[in-house]
């Protein structure tokens, strides 16, 4: 049965091209990559997606601010009524960028991997400082700022350190995933699933009386339970279809999980960005459900439904084969799950359990 809702946000790399090159990039981004949409071809996205419905734009990379046609680009967005989300690791920020972005953009993302040795040693030397410098000015100017930070064996000892120093620092928001084994990152820079929960653990009794300004954000990664356990869990987006990625060479995803393999969607060098969102035929590779006789005595297969076909499609080459990642007595849930600490909200998207 379908479950299809309206397009809601879209991701738009607009370059390939990196200043820094980080040990963990999804994308493989870096100096060396040439790959660019064109003003023209950002323009044509970004009015499809309004008439398909989606209200957010997320501008990322590579990185966005090397390109010296951002200020158009912003603009653009901006005037077509998104909310416009700008991600960028501060390197090339400077203070001159400060009126345009407080015009045009209306949350900037950007990176912190550790404290300053840890996050220099997974960027670049020096990078901790202008990142945090920067964060200043963006506050100091009423921009809203949301710090990323992805969680990895070389910083996992900063981050319950890491969290107070943003929040006494006053960002808006902290959103903390860990790393997926995907672009320049191995599964030896991935924590454990024991690792990752008694992270989450700790931060949560840390924080959970706390009156905070800042929301502090985790990824999942697995729920306890068995079957009397009743959560009611966010559909996946390949199946609501209210999230688009839109890659520099032009193709697009329903879903990062899968930017790395050969299943986009179209290309928006062939054709429209609408027309391959309402109607490509590799949809029907996305409508395959998790249908796995292996799970048919599991009592959480209700709440579960196989875990993540992304997971599944990676780690076993076929998209219908349960999560490798369960685990007796756990379950593995969406990378896109969110739990806000804070207010103990959870949602598979990470602006629906932020305050705005």
């Amino acid at each position: 049965m379908s479950t299809i809702e309206r397009l809601e946000e879209i991701d738009l790399n607009i370059t390939s091209r990196c200043n820094i090159g980080c040990s963990h990039c999804l994308f493989a981004a870096g100096p060396e990559k040439d790959d660019n949409l064109s003003l023209g071809e950002i323009e044509s996205v970004l009015e499809d997606g309004r008439k398909l419905g989606a209200e957010e734009v997320h501008i990322s990379g590579g990185e966005p601010t090397i390109r010296r046609d951002l200020e158009d680009v912003l603009r653009v967005a901006d005037s077509n009524g998104y909310f416009v989300r700008l991600q960028t690791n501060m390197w090339a920020f400077t203070p001159e960028m400060l009126p345009l972005i407080a015009e045009t953009t209306d949350e900037v993302l950007t990176s912190l991997d550790g404290l300053e040795a840890s996050h220099d040693l997974i960027r670049k030397p020096g990078s901790f400082q202008r990142t945090t410098n920067s964060i200043d000015r963006l506050l100091d100017a009423g921009v809203r700022v949301v710090v990323i930070t992805a969680v990895q064996r070389k910083n996992y000892q900063d981050i319950p350190k890491l969290v107070e120093f943003l929040s006494d620092k006053g960002v808006n928001a902290h959103f903390l995933f860990s790393v997926t084994p995907l672009g320049r990152a191995t599964q030896e820079d991935v924590v454990s699933v024991t690792e990752w929960e008694k992270l989450v653990e700790k931060l949560y009794e840390t924080y959970k009386a706390k009156d905070l300004s800042t929301d502090v954000v985790c990824e999942l990664h697995h729920l306890r339970g068995d079957e009397s356990f009743t959560f009611n869990g966010a559909e996946c987006r390949l199946y609501t279809r209210n999230h688009a990625i839109v890659l520099p060479d032009g193709r697009v995803y329903p879903c990062s999980m899968f930017v790395t393999t050969d299943k986009f969607l179209g290309n928006i060098r062939e054709e429209s960005f609408e027309e391959i969102w309402s109607n490509s035929p590799v949809w029907s590779f996305y409508d395959n459900r998790i249908n796995d006789p292996s799970c048919d005595n599991c009592k959480l297969i209700a709440l579960c439904k196989g875990g993540c076909p992304g997971y599944s499609y990676l780690l076993t080459g076929d998209i219908a084969k349960h999560d490798p990642r369960c685990e007796l007595g756990m379950y593995p849930v969406c990378p896109s799950w969110k739990l806000n600490l804070r207010k103990a909200t959870l949602s598979c998207s990470t602006w629906r359990v932020m305050k705005r």
